[in-house]
């Protein structure tokens, strides 16, 4: 197809396309964008897949990839994008009953089409790299996945309560992506502002059942139910069969990782 036809059928996916608000077909090269990161044989790297109709209008069509693209310039830009290389399922070393157990939810988890995955341990004791090696399995799925270190990014969030329409924009894709993955959930401290923040993103998750959550943390589900009923209840309802807890040895001391 002629270059000026591929420029004209992006244009009118750009005005069709819409993604939670956050993302459609760029009108800047995908190179521009910071999408040039999946090589796609399928919309030669264009991001869309254009089709001629009989009466010779054109029909042009997200392409799959797009999410893809999406999802790993968002880990990219959380500092996620080495320890996808590093924490797959293949290196997940289940040497033990528990770390066979663990391992087994995880690949269940990809395999089902809706729930929540909650995990908690101490520092060091593989959650991190389970968790991660989920999220590398649903991108493959070409799963919309966002990564949200809980620490730091509820700092910004509470620093902007006072300004309503900068803060909206800044929560609503914890609230809307396809797969949030929270880690160290309510690490840092509890504060009131800290439990309304974490039940205004999970609630909104909560009430949307084809929106999947992975959650890490050093709080078990029974301390965080202990700490706010409604916080703990809607992650113990949306996970259940996937709540675990992470062996108690600390991995990276024992192999000097």
């Amino acid at each position: 197809m002629q270059a000026e036809a591929i420029i004209q059928a992006l244009k009118i996916a750009q005005a069709q396309a819409r993604r939670n608000g956050e993302i459609c077909i760029p009108k800047t090269p995908l190179q521009e964008c910071g999408l040039d990161n999946v090589d796609c044989p399928a919309c030669h790297n264009t991001g869309c897949i254009v089709t001629k109709a009989a009466d010779g209008t054109l029909k042009a069509t997200e392409c799959a990839c797009m999410a893809r693209r999406v999802s790993i310039r968002r880990i990219n830009q959380s500092g996620l994008r080495d320890s996808l290389l590093r924490y797959t399922m293949a290196n997940f070393v289940a040497d033990t009953p528990e770390r066979k157990k663990v391992l087994r939810a995880a690949e269940d988890f990809c395999k089902a089409d809706s729930g929540w995955f909650f995990i908690s341990g101490k520092s060091g004791s593989g959650k991190t790299h389970i968790c991660t090696a989920i999220c590398g399995r649903l991108m493959d799925m070409n799963k919309n996945v966002r990564y949200m270190l809980w620490r730091d990014d509820t700092v910004l969030l509470k620093a902007l309560t006072t300004d309503g329409e900068e803060y909206q924009s800044r929560i609503k894709p914890f609230k809307s992506v396809p797969v949030l993955y929270i880690d160290d959930f309510l690490k840092g401290g509890h504060t009131e502002a800290d439990i309304r923040l974490a039940f205004e993103i999970l609630n909104s998750r909560y009430n949307d059942s084809s929106l999947r959550t992975i959650i890490s943390s050093e709080m078990s589900l029974f301390d965080i139910l202990g700490l706010d009923e409604a916080v703990g209840g809607r992650i113990y309802e949306r996970a259940k069969g996937f709540v675990l807890d992470a062996p108690h040895e600390n991995w990276r001391l024992k192999h000097g990782q």
